[in-house]
């Protein structure tokens, strides 16, 4: 299903680990909450100057993609390792039911789920992807896709592997809206790792409150 900004008909809600860094996405705001954010994170760990401008280029690339793709919400982690450096999103959008001629999609996540496609690797370095419905605590089934797959960066010609995750929620009282949280990554090595994180970090997923 395609991401479109909307307004959250409830309030929502989701918790990334301590240090990743979060801030507000808007264009207008981003380039200096993500300035702050990478400072505060410097005093504390002081280590990590010798790294401002890799992280303020990574952390702005990765905002500038959530919200081009249409996200509400963007936790980032990005750290250098050995030279390398290693990054993760987590997103939140919520997105219209509504088919392009304006049919409402069925939100059941077993219909959802039944939509998905999925793909078994042919070899080890082919994509692959894994359908399945899940339980969020509080919140209750919800459809999910996991796997590898090449994606097409936004307003970009270029392509790029990760590990991705997403999660489709409906909307409490809702039918025209369906909340997706979407975990990537570009260390496709460390799959394994990043989609358990992802699915810890949207076990933590709420609505704050029914419409």
């Amino acid at each position: 299903m395609r991401s479109t900004r909307s307004t959250a008909p409830v309030g929502v809600s989701i918790t990334v680990p301590q240090h990743w860094y979060e801030f507000d996405i808007h264009p207008a705001s981003r380039d200096d909450n993500i300035r702050r954010a990478v400072n505060d994170r410097i005093r504390e760990a002081p280590e990590l100057a010798e790294h401002r401008p890799a992280l303020l280029k990574l952390l702005r690339a990765m905002a500038r993609d959530a919200w081009d793709s249409g996200a509400l919400y963007c936790g980032c982690h990005a750290e250098e390792v050995d030279g390398t450096p290693v990054t993760a999103s987590v997103t939140m959008a919520v997105v219209s039911t509504r088919s392009p001629t304006g049919e409402l999609l069925d939100t059941d996540p077993r219909a959802m789920a039944a939509a998905l496609k999925p793909k078994t690797a042919q070899h080890e370095n082919d994509t692959w992807q894994r359908v399945s419905t899940v339980d969020i605590p509080e919140v209750g089934p919800a459809a999910r896709s996991e796997g590898v797959e090449d994606v097409q960066l936004p307003g970009s010609p270029r392509r790029v592997r990760l590990a991705t995750m997403q999660t489709f929620v409906r909307v409490p009282g809702s039918a025209e809206h369906l909340a997706v949280i979407t975990g990537s990554t570009p260390a496709v090595a460390l799959q394994d790792s990043f989609l358990d994180l992802f699915d810890a970090i949207t076990s933590t997923f709420r609505f704050d409150h029914a419409p």
